[in-house]
């Protein structure tokens, strides 16, 4: 009934973590009733991530988009996300952010965006994969009554 499409950013030395975390979201995803669509690698170029992230939220209710959060100049995940949607959703950022501190405070280094194209949501994420269920378990089944929302009306 829900659908989500992993964007993972290629980031180098990190792509064996990224790998692993795109499995634990496949497994959170579908423990939640959400159908995993697939995966797709982008390397971390503004225009590239863009086309990826609006093509996948043409089909899919959720985007994820894993890694290219952290502070250097190649990390641009959040930027790219913050720059396409069309409401912002900081509440669903909040509650990411303040569940992942509260686990681990070291990722206070590290950035989330969240937000909807059209009838999708897109969430921009750390990839590391022994962080990755910090941000998704507090949001998860928040998104489905906004999805059913949208069908209803």
């Amino acid at each position: 009934m829900y659908s989500c499409k992993i964007i993972r950013v290629l980031e180098s030395g990190f792509f064996d973590e990224i790998a692993q975390s795109i499995e634990i979201s496949k497994k959170i995803l579908e423990s939640h009733g959400i159908t995993y669509t697939g995966s797709t690698d982008v390397d971390p170029v503004m225009s590239d991530l863009k086309e990826a992230i609006y093509s996948d939220s043409c089909s899919n209710d959720i985007v994820l988009v894993l890694g290219g959060t952290g502070l250097y100049k190649e990390d641009i995940g959040p930027e790219v996300v913050l720059s396409l949607v069309d409401k912002r959703a900081t509440g669903i950022e909040t509650a990411m952010l303040r569940n992942a501190i509260v686990a681990d405070p070291s990722l206070c280094l590290y950035r989330v965006g969240a937000g909807t194209i059209g009838d999708s949501i897109v969430l921009s994420v750390p990839g590391y994969h022994e962080t990755v269920h910090y941000y998704l378990e507090p949001v998860i089944d928040y998104l489905k009554p906004f999805f059913d929302g949208l069908r209803s009306s």
